[in-house]
């Protein structure tokens, strides 16, 4: 009775398990498709449900890029500080860390654009040549 207890409960939390994953990426990426069309601010309502329930390191990246879409340039920053917190490889996050900061004109923006350059960013190197050489 004990082992078909123990199967039943096993089943129970791999079905919920599954279905909160599915939940999750659905609103991953329903985020994904209302960034792309411009709706910032339905993207970022369902980034914000997604990470209630898993805080991958790429979902704060795309909330970020909602953010950066809406002009929120503080919010972005955030959000792609707590990316490069969770991976310090992440190359598109230097990028647009790089970008917000020279929008807001923080001087450290290039150190971010060469950050992503050295993790091949293709971006970088254009966001690079127009923000930073100039500055020398």
């Amino acid at each position: 009775m004990k082992k078909i207890f123990l199967i039943f409960i096993l089943i129970a939390t791999t079905w919920h398990t599954k279905a909160q994953s599915n939940d999750f990426y659905n609103l991953y990426f329903d985020g994904n498709a209302l960034l792309v069309k411009g709706q910032y601010n339905k993207a970022i309502e369902s980034y914000n449900k997604a990470l209630k329930l898993s805080q991958p390191d790429y979902v704060y990246f795309n909330r970020g890029n909602a953010y950066f879409g809406k002009k929120d340039y503080t919010a972005a920053m955030a959000d792609y500080n707590k990316a490069i917190q969770m991976n310090k490889s992440y190359t598109e996050a230097y990028c647009q860390r790089g970008l917000v900061k020279s929008y807001t004109g923080d001087k450290t923006c290039c150190d971010d654009l060469k950050k992503a350059m050295k993790l091949d960013s293709p971006d970088a190197k254009e966001a690079y040549e127009k923000n930073c050489k100039k500055q020398k």
